[in-house]
């Protein structure tokens, strides 16, 4: 099943549909339209960066008809090299300031922002009689929540850097597209070598480093799995749990005697047993500790 994003311009659907092309439904995405369908297993990041991308066209869009003519002087005003700057976005913030009453809107255009997120500023500078434009500090600071706000609502990018320590790929790729991370930072999340080795010990060369590249691979696979099976594992008892007791409710309501569900109570006596042994292997610390 294809998951569909609407954009503002067939033009911005269309870019979409040539800088992805591999994740672009071939059976029913149809490129007449402004909608594009993307496969069903297309990364999370994508489609964030896709759908946060359609609300800032379609944004634009409904305030086109606000639009109004830039002059001479607040072209020259605009550095149209940065961000999202250019005649279409300016024109509509300037239309969004005209409905706010504020006169000098170039004052408070900032090309990091979005049309819509401009109306909140207009407001503000509205309700200061025209209003000075942030300092340097609180624009900046202003800058920093805004990222943190669209990244904790797309991604929750702590729990990227968590996945993507264990060696998630689709976490790591994340962090670098939604959440502002450089390869450095991310190369440092994935860094091997920052366990404290002790003092005195000797550095791992050679032969042995590579089979301690291996092992660590194969680790952060392997906890990456156990992460999302643990939590599918408890989510599935607790489904079994609720209806197991809705049958009964039911049953009970018909004068019929409650039903014991055998194989819920095998898995989770299963389940009890691995827990209690959860901790004895090679790999704990408490285990090493109890024969060292």
């Amino acid at each position: 099943m294809s998951v569909t994003v609407e954009f503002g311009s067939k033009a911005a659907a269309d870019q979409y549909r040539d800088d992805y092309e591999e994740y672009i439904c071939p059976v029913d995405d149809d490129r007449r339209l402004k909608t594009v369908a993307f496969v069903s297993d297309t990364p999370d990041w994508l489609l964030d960066q896709a759908r946060l991308d359609a609300e800032e066209g379609r944004a634009e869009r409904a305030a086109s008809a606000g639009q109004a003519e830039l002059t001479d002087g607040e072209r020259d005003r605009i550095d149209f090299s940065k961000g999202r700057a250019n005649v279409p976005h300016a024109r509509a913030v300037k239309g969004i300031a005209a409905d706010h009453g504020v006169d000098d809107w170039t004052a408070h255009y900032d090309p990091t922002l979005t049309v819509d997120e401009h109306r909140g500023v207009m407001e503000q500078a509205r309700e200061e009689g025209g209003g000075q434009r942030l300092d340097a500090n609180e624009g900046r600071q202003a800058a920093r929540a805004r990222d943190a706000a669209r990244a904790q609502q797309s991604s929750e990018c702590d729990h990227a850097a968590d996945h993507c320590e264990h060696g998630d790929p689709e976490a790591c790729e994340f962090l670098k597209n939604a959440c502002g991370y450089d390869e450095d930072e991310v190369a440092s999340i994935l860094d091997e070598d920052d366990q404290d080795a002790g003092d005195g010990a000797e550095e791992i060369t050679g032969k042995a480093a590579g089979a301690l590249g291996r092992a660590w691979g194969g680790y952060k696979g392997a906890i990456t799995r156990l992460d999302r099976e643990i939590e599918d594992v408890v989510e599935s008892k607790r489904e079994a749990e609720g209806a197991a007791a809705a049958i009964n409710a039911i049953r009970r309501d018909h004068g019929q005697e409650p039903m014991e569900f055998e194989r819920l109570e095998e898995l989770s006596d299963r389940l009890e047993g691995v827990g209690d042994v959860a901790h004895d292997a090679e790999g704990h610390v408490e285990l090493m500790e109890r024969f060292s």
